[in-house]
């Protein structure tokens, strides 16, 4: 049984760790990567996007500007806006991929086709290959969580990439919110 919540309540719920992680995806999708930003801008950036609908009061409350000017600063962030710059760059790219039975549990269980779909957070196109970045807020003290954790939902993005464009991907990355850092996978 699943109870329904009075909407006076549903008002008070705060953002999880799912919503705020849902709040920094949908803010760097909208972000334009070509542009130089500081607090103020970006302020002004979350503020616009509220008033158009795009974000929820809640949701630009939870963002930290430090955590995505933080993120703009990094090697992998300017790597990405260089292929922006190009036309390089896509976002949230939807994906529905079929994989055997048998390498998603690991047993013999005959010729099974199982549908993976997902949605990329970004990548982008250097050198004719391709990078996949995966932006998390996971709170976690080591890298190893998160390549332990994701591996294989990275692995699969790849794999879609590569189906779908016939480009190899030459990087697969996590960037950590949590540990202000690219990871590799």
């Amino acid at each position: 049984m699943i109870p329904l919540l009075p909407k006076f309540l549903k008002e008070q719920e705060t953002l999880t760790g799912a919503s705020k992680g849902t709040a920094y995806h949908r803010l760097l999708e909208l972000l334009d990567f070509t542009k130089e930003r500081d607090e103020a801008i970006l302020a002004k950036e979350i503020a616009s996007y509220q008033t158009e609908g795009y974000l929820t009061e809640d949701m630009g409350a939870c963002i930290f500007a430090k955590d995505i000017l933080g993120f703009f600063e990094t090697p992998i962030a300017k790597r990405a806006q260089q292929a922006a710059e190009q036309n390089l760059l896509f976002k949230e790219q939807p994906f529905v991929l079929g994989v055997d039975a048998k390498d998603v549990y690991g047993v013999a269980g005959g010729e099974e086709i199982l549908l993976v779909q997902g949605i990329i957070d970004v990548y982008f196109e250097e050198d004719g290959e391709l990078v996949v970045l995966d932006y998390k807020t996971d709170r976690v003290s080591r890298e190893s969580e998160l390549r332990e954790r994701y591996h294989a939902q990275l692995d699969y993005y790849a794999k879609a990439l590569e189906q779908l464009t016939g480009k190899t991907v030459k990087e697969k990355l996590i960037y950590s919110f949590a540990l202000q850092r690219t990871i590799e996978v």
